[in-house]
């Protein structure tokens, strides 16, 4: 006999869909961590430990993302993409500084060559 198929007293077909209700949680890969980010941070530019730090709270969110407790993966992961951003534009900053540093010295060694001793 088909599922979906009720036979009644005077043998016609009622057709009828089964109800099926599907609970939707959030989605644990929604979660961002920053991971790579907070690695590549701390390998490259760790300006005042901002990247170990900003790797320490990604390692917490992806184990909270792995405990299934969403809400405190979602904020450490909100902490750790604020300590990257941080990493991120104070090396920046302190590399345009260093490189304008060394461009001016480098201009100025320069002209001090073509006039001479």
């Amino acid at each position: 006999m088909d599922p979906a198929v009720s036979y009644s007293q005077n043998d016609c077909k009622t057709l009828y869909s089964p109800a099926t209700v599907i609970e939707v949680g959030q989605d644990p890969t929604l979660v961002k961590d920053y991971v790579v980010w907070s690695i590549f941070n701390l390998v490259n530019m760790n300006c005042c430990c901002l990247g170990l730090i900003a790797l320490f709270y990604s390692v917490k969110s992806r184990d909270q993302k792995h405990s299934k407790n969403l809400t405190s993966a979602r904020d450490y992961g909100e902490t750790a993409k604020r300590f990257n951003i941080a990493s991120t534009v104070i090396s920046v900053i302190v590399i345009v500084i260093i490189l304008a540093v060394y461009i001016t010295s480098f201009i100025a060694m320069l002209q001090q060559i073509q006039r001479g001793p």
